[in-house]
């Protein structure tokens, strides 16, 4: 079992998110390993797992997360992996169960433009691994 899957089974475990959330977690995973080639081993990838994670976890819980920052998503928006960011967040909107809001929805994008951005990322894309 790998690092990411643990930490899966770690945030099931301590009720960060049931049975459909663990699911969609999953589908996360898949989306971006799967159809846009993030090692499994990405570190942002782990992190990005565990905001969702607590995304859900706030979500059944009642909670209202705070916008991001504007500047921030403006960051991401005015970059050139916006358009790529902004299709893989769409798909794993898409894939999950589970709705987020549209301010979980932006942490997601940033989240993703940030590992499009990430050189290690880019040359594990490109099969260049060391």
């Amino acid at each position: 079992m790998g690092e990411l899957d643990q930490r899966i089974d770690v945030l099931q475990q301590s009720g960060f998110v049931d049975e459909i959330g663990r699911e969609d977690l999953e589908k996360l995973v898949k989306v971006l390993t799967q159809d846009y080639g993030f090692p499994h081993s990405d570190e942002l990838l782990g992190v990005l797992v565990t905001h969702v994670a607590a995304a859900l976890k706030r979500q059944r819980d009642g909670e209202v997360i705070n916008p991001i920052e504007g500047d921030i998503l403006e960051d991401v928006i005015s970059s050139k992996v916006y358009p790529e960011a902004r299709e893989i967040k769409d798909k794993i909107v898409a894939s999950m169960t589970n709705q987020l809001s549209r301010d979980e929805e932006n942490f997601i994008l940033v989240h993703v433009g940030g590992m499009l951005m990430n050189p290690d990322a880019i040359k594990a894309r490109k099969g260049d691994v060391q």
